[in-house]
């Protein structure tokens, strides 16, 4: 009988990676000079780079700030508002 592991998401696996990565930087920056094991770049980019983006798609939020302004969001519609729209849609495409 084969047993198959649980699944993980995705963005957990990526949050913990998140987490490893923040993990090494913190300790290559406590080594001594010239004890490093990482390459300088490599420091740089994963401080810079990397892990900022990483970030950046784990906390994004695709609410928009402001909903009901002129910043695209949509306007709140009454269930009589989207019937009538509908309805009037309906008839366009149909005459």
């Amino acid at each position: 009988m084969t047993t198959t592991a649980p699944r993980i998401n995705e963005y957990t696996a990526l949050a913990g990676i998140l987490k490893d990565l923040k993990a090494i930087v913190a300790r290559e920056s406590k080594r001594p000079q010239g004890c490093e094991d990482l390459t300088f770049s490599m420091l740089a980019l994963l401080e810079e780079e990397i892990i900022p983006q990483l970030e950046n798609e784990l906390d994004y939020d695709p609410t928009p700030q402001h909903l009901w302004d002129a910043t695209g969001g949509e306007p709140p519609v009454t269930m009589a508002e989207a019937c009538i729209s509908a309805w009037q849609q309906h008839q366009e495409m149909h005459s």
